[in-house]
């Protein structure tokens, strides 16, 4: 008789649900291959369940989404505003970001969720000088690409418009002490950043994995074929406060606190099927994979920010970090040009 493992998982909050299965059918291959190990094939059926949960997060579908939500609203964070450059005009520019969050689930080597966000984008910005307001400056970028995440392709969206007041100005640019070492003084900046991510399988899903047995241990692949979509919409009013010195006309350094309040949400759609082998290519049995969840972005927190910039002259070259208590981190590079 065949061994049959079927995996139920229900997660329901106020916020998120999520309710997926994971199917297990071992052949007559697959029983040889449990007699093998020296473990029942029931035994044998469940823990190739368990190393299938662990691939797809078929137990924290919850969780994942969450990251996956935070990663798509982080990978925003550092390519709509400049933090140190003091324009008096026009500034434009373009940046790259990859973001990550994580709840004690993330690895992107074994599975094909992660909470893993890259970004890039333009972006333009122009102070209010010339109409006789040189505190403010405002911002806006956007872009919009086809991506690629581990075996998911699809495509991601961005766009934000930021405005930046300057609280405190910077020091006065006078004599030799200045160019030596020059405080940027203090900018608040807050805006709208609004992602959207939509991926999905477009080619098989090969998974790799081990499983153990009191004889030893078998690795074995599964090629899933079917439906696995997955999108992310975020929406986030970040409120910043930054400063920063320029020290000898060329490097800039600048950090920052501030607080996001996101929303938004992530989701999970599932129908697939699969076959099961060893890794000298005999089949062991079947699996399917059927469900949906979804979850919201954590809704706030607090975040610190910190980067440098290299001054030639009119370009600009940066690189930034962000790091929150989500837990959710960011690293962004790009040029800009000051007019």
């Amino acid at each position: 008789m065949r061994a049959v493992v079927v995996a139920a998982v229900l997660l329901v909050s106020a916020r998120a649900n999520a309710q997926v299965s994971v199917t297990v059918d071992l052949n007559p291959e697959g029983e040889m291959l449990a007699q093998q190990l020296g473990v029942s094939a029931q035994d044998l059926a469940t823990r190739i369940q368990d190393r299938i949960d662990t691939a797809y997060d078929a137990s924290n579908i919850e969780g994942f989404l969450r990251s996956f939500g935070d990663a798509t609203a982080f990978s925003m964070r550092g390519l709509g505003v400049d933090y140190v450059s003091m324009p008096k005009n026009l500034i434009v520019g373009v940046g790259a970001n990859v973001a990550v969050a994580a709840s004690g689930d993330y690895n992107a080597e074994d599975r094909p969720t992660a909470g893993l966000s890259p970004n890039i984008g333009f972006m333009a910005g122009l102070n209010l000088s010339e109409y006789k307001r040189p505190r403010w400056t405002v911002f806006a970028n956007g872009f919009y690409r086809s991506a690629t995440v581990s075996s998911l392709q699809g495509s991601i969206s961005s766009f934000g418009l930021h405005v930046q007041y300057r609280i405190v100005h910077p020091q006065a640019d006078e004599g030799v002490t200045t160019k030596a070492l020059r405080w940027t003084g203090i900018d608040v900046t807050t805006g709208l950043e609004i992602t959207r991510w939509s991926l999905g399988v477009e080619d098989q899903i090969t998974t790799d994995f081990a499983v153990d047995g009191t004889n030893g241990s078998a690795s074995l692949v599964l090629d899933s074929m079917g439906r696995f979509d997955l999108t992310s919409t975020a929406a986030t009013v970040p409120v910043e406060v930054s400063t920063g010195v320029r020290i000898a006309l060329l490097l800039s350094v600048y950090l920052g606190a501030a607080f996001d309040l996101s929303g938004g949400s992530a989701r999970l759609d599932a129908n697939l099927s699969g076959t099961l082998r060893t890794s000298d290519d005999r089949g062991v049995g079947t699996t399917t994979i059927v469900g949906r969840g979804d979850n919201t972005a954590s809704p706030a927190a607090a975040r610190v920010l910190a980067g440098v910039q290299l001054n030639l002259w009119k370009l600009k070259v940066y690189g930034q970090v962000n790091g929150s208590a989500t837990p959710a981190a960011s690293v962004g590079f790009g040029i800009r040009g000051v007019l």
